[in-house]
């Protein structure tokens, strides 16, 4: 989930999920929710991860309201939920809530971002919730369902996730915002196939639309225009465009008294022959660290000083009926 400072989301839980949905529809109006907008893939390869995208609108009074990701029961295996604070197994008949911790206004959204991946072959019910809270019990407002078909990818397949939810920020003195990470140690003689799984998002900023661009060793291969608030995502097949390193780059260009803020998140996906010797790896980059974790405090004599901003992240919790914990 993506938080742009605000500090008002929960650290997601995983709950048991009943069949018939949680407690009905309440007759109440307090943070009423409704999925404004959403982000999901519904062919994948088995153990490749995937950006998702949960986008939750309060169009009640004032409430807690949550989004829900349900692995439906009866489904053929479990999938895991990926964010910067760890990975956190779904079993089927379960379901991830990501909530605020406080009551917001009306008109007030949740967006939800993060990377799913499947563990077993076959189709699967996926269903997406909009949620409140009510006086300690939980309602769904309305459920979204999806058809996801999951097959058998390469014999050995090396998820990179190269950006991780990274948001350009681009000042009004901007005429270009871009950042690059590469990766290195690809062994190339056991490389059979790559892609590239993106999502982008234009999160706000003056101009009505922005154009956000990925490039793969200095050559263009997205180029979309996004309006306001709009997220984009997409696959696209690298097979034979990988060597040894490869560095990907993401930009979108501004104007002189403008702002804008533009959100990428992009995995490429490796597919060997066999397990390579080692992996391949992302060089530490200390901009997008900062940028996210922390920020640079000048002090006298020219030294600068990092504030750390992280905060440990809290074990989930999975429910079981009748009151247990696990």
């Amino acid at each position: 989930m993506v938080e742009y400072g605000l500090g008002m989301y929960s650290s997601p839980h995983v709950y048991e999920a009943p069949v018939s949905g949680i407690s009905g529809v309440s007759p109440s109006l307090a943070g009423v929710a409704v999925i404004e907008d959403y982000t999901f893939p519904l062919s994948v390869d088995a153990g490749v991860p995937y950006s998702i995208r949960l986008l939750v609108h309060n169009v009640g009074t004032d409430g807690i309201i949550a989004g829900g990701i349900v692995n439906d029961t009866g489904n053929p295996g479990s999938f895991t939920i990926i964010s910067e604070s760890g990975e956190t197994i779904i079993d089927p008949g379960q379901y991830l809530r990501s909530s605020t911790t406080s009551p917001v206004v009306n008109c007030t959204t949740i967006e939800i971002i993060r990377s799913i991946r499947f563990s077993t072959q076959g189709t699967y019910t996926v269903k997406l919730w909009a949620m409140h809270e009510e006086d300690g019990s939980w309602f769904y407002d309305q459920e979204v369902p999806l058809v996801v078909t999951v097959t058998v990818g390469a014999p050995y397949s090396v998820p990179v996730h190269v950006f991780d939810n990274v948001l350009l920020k681009a000042e009004w003195w901007d005429t270009m915002k871009q950042r690059s990470n590469s990766i290195i140690n690809i062994d190339a003689s056991l490389l059979i196939g790559a892609k590239i799984d993106y999502m982008v998002k234009y999160v706000d900023g003056t101009p009505l639309a922005e154009i956000a661009n990925i490039a793969l060793d200095g050559a263009n291969i997205v180029n979309v225009s996004l309006s306001k608030g709009e997220a984009k995502s997409g696959t696209i097949d690298l097979t034979g465009r990988i060597g040894s390193t490869v560095t990907i780059t993401i930009s979108f260009e501004s104007f002189p008294g403008f702002w804008s803020d533009v959100l990428f998140d992009i995995w490429i996906i490796l597919n060997y022959s066999e397990p390579p010797p080692s992996d391949p790896t992302v060089p530490f980059n200390w901009s997008e660290f900062i940028d996210k974790y922390g920020k640079l405090v000048a002090l006298g004599g020219g030294a600068i000083l990092l504030i750390s901003l992280m905060r440990p992240p809290g074990q989930p919790i999975i429910v079981i009926p009748g009151g247990g914990k696990k």
